[in-house]
């Protein structure tokens, strides 16, 4: 059981981290080759199939109750962050501070609108997720793992880049002209993501198994 707490608290660990990374640096676009095939996005979008992938060993081995423990977890991670960037931004910067009030101001007043956006988005994905994981679970009877995890993964990023995306361009962040463009590139590079990701949602399944870090029967309590 004390292995199976530690398991679980570093996966929820690394999910929170990666959605708070996500919030924080998603102004940034870039260009991303991939497969002979080049796509422009928010640098964020490059973690958070990351996140599902997490999300789909935690609700595989731990169940929805443990799942959407840990998406709450990281809502509330986004919201303290979130609280402590606020604080920074009230205090008035020295005169020979790096980074003066207007640029500090500059950054994160957007950030703080986004995140919403991103948390908002993040959070009914993630459980919408958690939920078509699950039910796909019980009716293969646990069978073809690739099925769940790429279905589920497919059907929730598409819903979060609709989300985040329109939250963006309402609150004037995004433009409605980049609207199609921004979504088609992250919608169609997610895709390519989870399938590749594939591989390594059996990789983390079969070395929780192998180690013995938690048994099917096993339930935290």
């Amino acid at each position: 059981m004390e292995r199976s707490i530690k398991l679980y608290v570093l996966l929820c660990s690394l999910f929170c981290t990666i959605i708070v990374t996500g919030n924080l640096i998603f102004q940034k676009f870039v260009i991303i080759n991939l497969l002979a095939l080049e796509f422009e996005l928010s640098v964020g979008v490059l973690l958070y199939p990351a996140t599902f992938l997490i999300s789909d060993l935690v609700t595989e081995f731990y169940g929805n109750k443990y799942a959407n423990a840990m998406i709450k977890t990281s809502v509330l991670c986004s919201l303290v962050v979130m609280g402590l960037i606020m604080t920074g931004d009230y205090f008035p910067a020295t005169s020979w501070s790096n980074i003066d009030d207007d640029h500090f101001h500059k950054m994160f007043s957007v950030y703080i609108v986004a995140s919403l956006g991103s948390i908002i988005a993040t959070f009914f994905a993630q459980v919408l997720d958690v939920k078509i994981f699950s039910y796909l679970k019980a009716l293969t009877n646990s069978k073809h793992l690739w099925l769940r995890n790429n279905l589920s993964t497919i059907i929730a990023q598409i819903i979060d880049t609709i989300l985040v995306l329109t939250i963006l361009c309402f609150a004037e962040i995004l433009a409605w002209e980049n609207y199609s463009k921004i979504a088609e590139n992250s919608i169609a590079f997610k895709i390519i993501a989870s399938l590749i990701a594939t591989p390594f949602c059996y990789l983390g399944y079969y070395w929780i198994k192998s180690k013995n870090l938690i048994s099917e029967t096993e339930v935290l309590s």
